[in-house]
């Protein structure tokens, strides 16, 4: 029986792509990947020993369609996205005589997809590369968009490329493996996503907590579609963060970067970050008269229904230590930081200038040093 997808189109100046979108997928990835690459190809199939199934899968269905297959794994974790794993992989694939006409299947979430896409960016000036988004943060964020890129020690994703991907493959059934805490950690980016844009899904995550927590699939695909096509309408539009509006999806990002830098990357991962990025944003907007403290006390509820932690007391990390990663963010104006605040939920407005001071009392009340 043929499997039901739905096909969210993406613009890109470098090649229109599309994001793909249902069940059961992975098994049929070499059909959906044979217009992508040419009969014949190379294809290394990137990915991290806890998802080594699913790299396995995707390689049997590969080699179906007659693609020579190839395989490199990276560390777990963030380590992954570092400037050594980088010239290993790019090292890699000139040992096995990649040209242009090969690629990459990246398979896994966004530390395989960021440091794939930089490679495919940069390896003889630029291969194809496609994304097989394991995670739901992956299915609803990082695999879209074509931001690639690796850590430096002063910060996250500080060398980079846009750089688009050639297709996006989301299976809904992936999902179901995912633990617990990366689930939830996932689930920061949807609530951003309904924040930021959709107060539809905002309110379906409010009223679906148990269902999304048991990985409903229909709830988990109502989920994904919504942010994909959220994220897929503003990348096509702004693709490189010059008409203003790519920064939005940066909400929560400030904080919650400045957090993962100032813990080390240690006790906390990506989505937990962004959690309490988006409570403190909210709050500073309260603080600002841009919001009413209505708004930020219902996306704490949320964000708490979630399971997601929304203060950094368990990270013992100091304010000025968050303080001076934030200002290592990539999106600052003329030195200055730029946060992303909410106005309701829907709509959301950047704001500048705000005093070091505010910042340093948004940092302490939730817990800083």
């Amino acid at each position: 029986m043929k499997k039901k997808m739905k096909t969210i189109p993406v613009k890109s100046v470098k090649e229109n792509y599309k994001i793909v979108i249902g069940r059961g997928l992975l098994a049929g990835c070499g059909r959906l990947v044979s217009g992508i690459f040419q009969p014949g190809a190379r294809i290394m199939v990137v990915s991290q020993a806890k998802i080594d199934n699913y790299a396995r899968r995707a390689a049997a269905s590969l080699e179906e369609k007659g693609f020579k297959i190839f395989f490199h794994r990276l560390p777990d974790g963030e380590r992954a996205k570092s400037g050594h794993e980088l010239l290993k992989l790019l090292h890699t694939l000139l040992s096995k005589g990649f040209e242009r006409k090969d690629g990459i299947v990246a398979v896994g979430g966004g530390v395989v997809s960021d440091l794939s896409g930089f490679a495919a960016s940069v390896y003889l000036r630029g291969i194809r590369y496609v994304n097989i988004a394991t995670t739901l943060l992956a299915q609803v964020d990082s695999s879209i968009g074509g931001k690639t890129g690796i850590n430096l020690s002063e910060g996250k994703n500080l060398m980079g490329a846009f750089y688009p991907p050639a297709l996006v493959i989301s299976d809904i059934d992936l999902l179901r493996s995912l633990p617990p805490r990366e689930l939830r950690a996932s689930l920061a980016e949807a609530v951003k996503y309904g924040v930021i844009r959709d107060a539809g899904l905002f309110a379906f995550l409010e009223e679906n907590t148990g269902k999304i927590l048991r990985k409903d699939p229909a709830a988990l695909e109502r989920i994904v579609t919504a942010s994909a096509g959220i994220k897929a309408g503003v990348v096509s539009r702004d693709e490189f963060e010059t008409r203003g509006e790519r920064i939005i999806l940066n909400y929560g990002h400030t904080f919650g970067h400045g957090i993962e830098n100032a813990s080390k990357y240690k006790k906390i991962v990506h989505g937990e970050a962004v959690a309490i990025g988006m409570a403190m944003a909210a709050h500073l907007a309260v603080e600002v008269g841009i919001c009413s403290p209505r708004l930020a006390l219902r996306q704490l509820a949320l964000l708490k229904r979630l399971e997601l932690p929304v203060a950094v007391d368990a990270l013992e990390i100091r304010t000025a230590s968050i303080l001076r990663a934030m200002m290592q963010d990539k999106k600052k104006s003329k030195g200055r930081l730029r946060f992303v605040l909410p106005e309701r939920i829907g709509k959301v407005t950047v704001k500048t200038g705000i005093p070091a001071g505010e910042i340093r009392n948004i940092l302490r009340l939730f817990g800083s040093k």
